[in-house]
């Protein structure tokens, strides 16, 4: 039975600069960085291995146009949160704000338009929550909303960057994220200085109307590519909280605890990385500061593709990354990340270990059986680069002649 039709908006702002300056409108917008186009010289060999599932989720984009990232504060702003598949801004004239709202189309694995964002096609409405003074969305929508580490140090975490470079951040009493369980989350917010009893979450606050709402542009615009202020954010702001530990500098990531890309031969695989210094790592027995201090201190990592790897942005200038992908999972995520962050990036591709995949959902969880030769032809390539060269030196690893390429 329909309830509350009235919070169902009346249309769509298509955008917040021209909503802004509108007078009247309650709306403040300020640009951050000019659009601009972004390029990613991705090799034909990684291409061609890329998985292609259409959409967000197709082969990658050379180049991308990158829209302007902006910060948008809303007088009596609306915001509704209650799936993963949008988020919804709305001015006080209740229409959404389009390209500060997240719509995702599941059946096209893309984007959606505003005009098609869910609230649109909603009947029932629960009354929204009054928040008195500022509140802070740090929501992306998609895998941010279910929880995925990746998504929120990518796609969330950096919309404080454009908030602080707007002179905004004394200013909000509250900031809104998904889940306050999410301890990775919480920790990384403290990390940052701000309060335990500032953040809230859409378990409480999935409807709220506040005094002034403020909200960014996305993170990676409508596309995939990663913008460098938010890698440059991440590395400043976070990198002072690493946890007062030491670690092997040769990381090896294990998804042994994840639901699926398990590496079938794992124990092969540690047993010959072993010997060179390489110590195994599952991420889910560390906390958000102890992962940025293994990162922040390594000197080459090895791992299946996963949301770990966003750690990377962590990672000193200059480290190898060998990416061990899934034959029907070969992605473009951290490949791209590495570019940004100016890390040479690596990759082997395993052979299919079980019958034919026919979505991107079976592909997501399928295991790989690793071809030890040719991960043994990849450390040979990455100890070849200049910064590595200089640190595996065999009074450090006696047996790491044999990954040394002859001068």
């Amino acid at each position: 039975m329909p309830h509350n039709l009235r919070f169902r908006p009346v249309g769509v702002h298509g955008s917040s600069q021209q909503l802004a300056a509108h007078p009247g409108s309650g709306a403040t917008y300020r640009e951050i960085y000019p659009a601009y186009l972004s390029q990613w010289p991705v090799t034909d060999k990684l291409y061609a291995q890329i998985s292609d599932y259409g959409g967000l989720h197709a082969k990658p984009n050379r180049t991308e146009k990158q829209p302007a990232a902006f910060v948008l504060t809303l007088e009596q702003g609306r915001l509704l949160a209650d799936n993963t598949l949008s988020v919804a801004v709305l001015s006080a004239d209740n229409k959404l704000v389009g390209d500060a709202s997240f719509q995702y189309d599941v059946a096209r694995a893309d984007l959606a338009r505003p005009e098609d964002n869910t609230i649109f096609g909603q009947r029932w409405f629960k009354a929204p929550v009054q928040v008195r003074g500022t509140v802070c969305s740090l929501l992306s929508g998609g895998g941010a909303a279910t929880g995925n580490y990746y998504h929120w140090l990518i796609d969330s975490l950096p919309r404080l960057h454009l908030v602080q470079e707007a002179g905004l951040w004394e200013s909000i009493d509250y900031f809104l994220i998904y889940d306050k369980k999410r301890q990775f989350v919480v920790d990384s917010l403290l990390a940052l200085g701000i309060r335990s009893e500032q953040i809230v979450d859409v378990s409480t606050h999935g409807h709220l109307v506040a005094d002034r709402l403020l909200v960014t542009s996305p993170v990676r615009g409508q596309g995939t590519h990663n913008p460098e202020w938010a890698c440059d954010f991440l590395r400043q702001a976070l990198l002072p909280a690493a946890a007062p530990q030491q670690f092997s500098p040769y990381v090896y990531l294990s998804r042994r605890d994840a639901p699926g890309r398990h590496v079938l031969n794992e124990d092969h695989v540690e047993e010959m990385l072993a010997p060179y210094g390489f110590e195994s790592h599952v991420l889910s027995d560390y906390t958000f500061t102890q992962q940025i201090a293994l990162f922040a201190g390594a000197k080459m990592v090895v791992a299946p593709t996963g949301a770990g790897l966003a750690n990377l942005v962590f990672a000193p200038v200059g480290t190898p990354v060998i990416e061990m992908f899934p034959k029907h999972f070969t992605v473009m995520e951290y490949p791209e990340l590495c570019y940004r962050l100016g890390l040479s990036h690596q990759f082997l591709v395993s052979e299919p270990v079980a019958g034919p995949i026919k979505s991107r959902r079976e592909a997501w969880s399928e295991h790989l059986l690793v071809n030890l030769e040719t991960l043994k032809q990849e450390l040979r390539h990455a100890s070849s680069f200049p910064r590595v060269a200089t640190v595996l030196c065999l009074t450090e690893f006696p047996d790491m002649s044999a990954f040394v390429s002859p001068v």
